[in-house]
């Protein structure tokens, strides 16, 4: 049976890299926006785009321990990563990859450009594209694609506990046999979970106070 789906506020609350501070917040939409250019970020890069200095930027960092780096300490991976995943997510031509199905629904608003996202179906393997736009969901094959979630947990690896379980399928129905056999799982139509990711969008880029670290 489907389950109900938690609210947007929910996952905000729960989410490390959005709800641990302000200074995570911040974070991340600068973040990602560098990660957009396909170029590893430096640690000095993030200090200079905010205004931060040096330490603030590690201790934002070493909150999450889903952050992906290469042998240089540069960030290539959080939440929009430069490494192959099932998500790809290409934008002005520049093929990037994400954490998740919902990351590629949340994060051309968040970009402010539109994307092209291919994936498969966790379930079959059958392809699934889309064209997301900040705005709107302008193209969906197959038309009944569905997305996947979790209550995501209290943990400072987001990646594992809730990225790793958020897929996309063929359809409603599929996803549905499929998640009956995966307590703890709640299938949602594409369009709903975009609606979701705005929601999460809107209250990641005009939230309520919160106390910095």
């Amino acid at each position: 049976m489907k389950e109900s789906v938690m609210s947007p506020t929910t996952y905000i609350e729960h989410f490390p890299l959005i709800s641990r501070s302000q200074d995570s917040a911040e974070l991340l939409v600068a973040l990602l926006r560098e990660l957009a250019k396909g170029r590893p970020v430096s640690r000095t890069t993030l200090a200079g785009i905010l205004n931060w200095p040096d330490e603030r930027i590690a201790a934002v960092l070493a909150q999450t321990a889903s952050t992906e780096y290469d042998d240089d300490g540069n960030i290539i991976g959080h939440g929009l990563t430069l490494r192959e995943t099932a998500h790809s997510f290409e934008i002005d031509g520049r093929r990037l990859y994400a954490w998740c199905a919902l990351d590629t629904l949340m994060f051309p608003a968040l970009l402010g450009c539109t994307a092209r996202v291919s994936s498969r179906c966790a379930a079959t393997g059958a392809p699934v594209s889309l064209t997301v736009s900040p705005n709107e969901i302008r193209a969906v094959e197959p038309a009944d694609v569905a997305v996947s979630l979790v209550p995501p947990q209290e943990t400072n690896d987001v990646r594992r506990s809730f990225c790793c379980h958020v897929h996309f399928f063929a359809s409603t129905h599929v996803a549905q046999d499929w998640a009956s056999k995966r307590p703890g799982l709640t299938i949602i139509g594409v369009r709903e979970a975009f609606c979701v990711g705005q929601e999460l969008n809107r209250q990641l880029l005009h939230p309520p106070h919160r106390a910095t670290p």
